[in-house]
């Protein structure tokens, strides 16, 4: 797979959501902090394994300490996927 883009990251986020929650989300920007969308942690820690699953990434707890909003966790995947 080509690296993905912040938008493709976005929509597999969106994806992994429903996967993981049955939860739409029909707006998703990059500022969308991740503590409005209702989801609670068990959920994100899930719908994070589907992300490191489909793009074969380790996201470790030390990188998504800082994540606040869905352009945070893009930034992070991607520098994953980047190797770094």
């Amino acid at each position: 797979m080509s690296e993905p883009t912040t938008a493709e990251v976005l929509a597999l986020f969106k994806r992994a959501l429903f996967e993981v929650d049955r939860k739409e989300i029909a707006a998703l920007e990059p500022s969308t902090a991740i503590s409005a969308l209702g989801i609670d942690s068990v959920a994100m820690l899930e719908v994070i394994g589907v992300i490191e699953e489909e793009l074969g990434i380790h996201l470790g707890d030390e990188q998504l300490a800082e994540v606040q909003t869905v352009g945070d966790l893009a930034r992070v995947i991607l520098e994953a996927r980047a190797g770094g």
